[in-house]
């Protein structure tokens, strides 16, 4: 066991590494469109050459730099850099500390957008909340495990669209695409994050409640103290805080001054890829076999079924352009990667939610490839 100091050494070089792989992310989606296409490539590609390997070249762009965050994180702990109780501890900072501050800023940007389409903003809505209502329907059904259940439906209804939607946007549209992902952005995250709130704390309280049965003390789910207690709590939850403060300064355009800004920005850009190494920490091959089923059909749902359905809809409506771009990145995207910390710190499965994750993310460079190439075929994107 080291001294307290050295563990404070060692968290300070892995912060530093982590935000160092922050930066090169961001500069690989940056420098996204302008990465060539090998010669050998295109000619391989033959009369499809340069719209299928531009879109995949640019898909695993997207992708690489989360699996590779993550792969980081399984290595650490396999090979004992980063402790169960270390991945433990920065679980909870991310929650409670780094994600609210991002959170903040990019739903105080969002809001603050100056421009509203009303049938964009509708049809985002009605469409997550259609996602939910039939997941919280059905996967209760098929999902006995009420804390898996809570996590199954947070991972069938949310997409990272906060991490894919200005890259991939951007890739297609350019400036164009900003206003109708930023509007997207105002609606989705806050909605996201309150629903993903009230799920996690029903399912995850009715977990331990299922595990305490017998106890003369133990809380009835449907009770009016339970709803107080989830009402409450969900007020308290710091996403909620962080959403409902990103909003009240992005209605009233109010900023916030430099010198609390950069920290505040410096803590939030730490969020995400922390998050992701705390993943790849705390993934378990081994489990993988018992949750086979349902990590499968998470996937084929978040990946294939929802966007297929979601997308044929939204042609048929009528979106065309930027638009359908925007509802694309929200609806096409995989898992979110908050998902698995909302869901370790509140009483779910976050094992199953990580595992979730991971395969969405992997397979999503494929399925990203293959909706952007549909649409570009028939003309509509």
């Amino acid at each position: 066991m080291g001294t307290f100091a050295d563990k404070h050494i060692i968290f300070i070089v892995i912060m530093s590494i982590i935000l160092q792989a922050k930066k090169q992310y961001l500069r690989a989606l940056s420098d996204a469109q302008s990465i060539p296409i090998p010669d050998f490539m295109i000619t391989f590609a033959g009369i499809f050459q340069k719209i299928i390997m531009e879109n995949l070249f640019f898909s695993m762009q997207v992708v690489a730099p989360l699996v590779l965050l993550m792969l980081g994180g399984y290595a650490g702990a396999h090979y004992k850099m980063l402790s169960p109780a270390f991945l433990a501890e920065a679980n909870k900072f991310v929650f409670k500390f780094s994600l609210p501050f991002m959170l903040f800023r990019n739903v105080s940007a969002a809001v603050n957008t100056g421009e509203v389409d009303l049938k964009l903003i509708y049809t985002c809505l009605i469409t997550i909340a259609a996602m939910i209502t039939l997941c919280c329907l059905f996967v209760p059904l098929f999902v006995k495990r009420s804390g898996q259940a809570g996590s199954m439906i947070q991972a069938i209804y949310r997409s990272n669209f906060l991490i894919y939607g200005i890259p991939l946007g951007m890739s297609m549209y350019g400036e164009a695409a900003m206003l109708p992902i930023s509007m997207a952005m105002a609606v989705s995250i806050p909605f996201y994050n309150i629903s993903a709130v009230f799920i996690l704390q029903y399912f995850g309280n009715e977990e331990c409640r299922m595990k305490n049965e017998e106890s003369a003390n133990a809380r009835k789910p449907h009770s009016s103290f339970f709803i107080l207690h989830s009402s409450l709590t969900v007020l308290k939850n710091p996403l909620i805080i962080g959403c409902a403060a990103g909003a009240v300064f992005g209605l009233f355009d109010v900023a916030l001054p430099g010198w609390l800004d950069m920290p505040v920005k410096s803590v939030g850009d730490v969020a995400m890829p922390l998050a992701l190494v705390v993943m790849g920490g705390q993934f378990k091959f081994r489990s993988l076999h018992k949750n086979i089923k349902m990590v499968v059909s998470a996937t084929a749902l978040r990946l294939v079924v929802i966007p297929l359905v979601a997308l044929s809809v939204f042609i048929w409506l009528g979106f065309r352009g930027a638009e359908l771009c925007a509802l694309f990145c929200l609806f096409a995207t995989p898992t979110a990667v908050v998902s698995h910390i909302m869901s370790e710190n509140m009483g779910c499965d976050g094992e199953l939610s990580a595992q979730i994750i991971v395969l969405t993310t992997a397979l999503s460079c494929f399925t990203i490839f293959g909706f952007v190439f549909w649409m570009r075929t028939m003309g509509v994107l």
